[in-house]
């Protein structure tokens, strides 16, 4: 089964001074000592996770992702995107987003997904809607519209995030990931390249580092998730031609017991 893996970093923006465009998808609380369990069916316990963002090595706004619980196998999952006071005086740039769905015989399954960019000289929007009886996605992104086939395993841009981990957490990480982002399908490569300690403002976190191409992209986004936090990326880099243009980095998490 061939599923997507893009993340809230695909939804990152092409940034340039006047630009903060499409950050994703994708991420730990300061002084927190154990773990709760996953509520219900879900892959990883309720939170509520920071970051910072910088841009070629400077700071220049924060994240913020949150995923609920609805229902006994429902979650609602949020990402927001928001420049610091000297990035916004530059430019207005907000993006949000949010994706419903369920978990299904184990298996990450969206239902709806909306995301609003504004980078103050365009405003995009983008709406796909999961309809599994007939395999179908409608997506939207603003004028345009598509009808695309849907198979088992395809997800959106912010749930991708929850299935990422939940394959982390079972061993069984593919080799690549299907999604649709806009109105169009997408095919992400993915490696494994072993693990690694990171310095974080949560201490030391032991993280097992996955790098994540397009087949005909020349961006690399490289996600370390920590293994003591239910696999929760504690940073994510984008990388363009080799070097880094953007980068999150987590400030603190907040948990929900069950």
């Amino acid at each position: 089964m061939k599923r997507c893996f893009a993340n809230a970093a695909n939804s990152w923006p092409n940034y340039q001074p006047e630009s903060l465009m499409k950050l994703t998808y994708s991420i730990v609380l300061a002084g927190l000592l154990a773990m709760s369990t996953a509520h219900a069916d879900l892959p990883i316990a309720p939170f509520q996770a920071r970051y910072d963002l910088y841009g070629s090595g400077l700071p220049i706004g924060e994240a913020l992702m949150t995923l609920d619980a609805t229902g006994s196998n429902g979650y609602a999952l949020r990402f927001a995107v928001r420049p610091n006071p000297l990035v916004a005086l530059l430019a207005s740039h907000q993006i949000q987003e949010q994706a419903n769905g369920e978990i299904r015989d184990g298996q990450v399954r969206p239902l709806r997904y909306e995301r609003q960019a504004n980078t103050g000289r365009e405003t995009q929007q983008v709406q796909l809607r999961f309809d599994w009886p007939v395999a179908q996605v409608e997506a939207r992104s603003n004028a345009e519209q598509a009808t695309l086939p849907l198979s088992p395993g395809v997800t959106d841009p912010l749930s991708l995030n929850l299935a990422v981990m939940s394959d982390l957490q079972r061993g069984q990480l593919p080799e690549q990931y299907a999604l649709v982002d806009g109105i169009e399908p997408r095919v992400y490569r993915i490696r494994n390249e072993g693990e690694e300690t990171l310095k974080t403002v949560l201490g030391p976190l032991r993280t097992v580092r996955v790098s994540q191409t397009r087949p005909d992209g020349n961006r690399t986004t490289i996600f370390w998730f920590a293994t003591e936090l239910q696999y929760l990326p504690v940073r994510i880099a984008r990388q363009k031609k080799g070097r880094e243009d953007l980068r999150l980095e987590i400030r603190s998490l907040e948990r929900s017991t069950p």
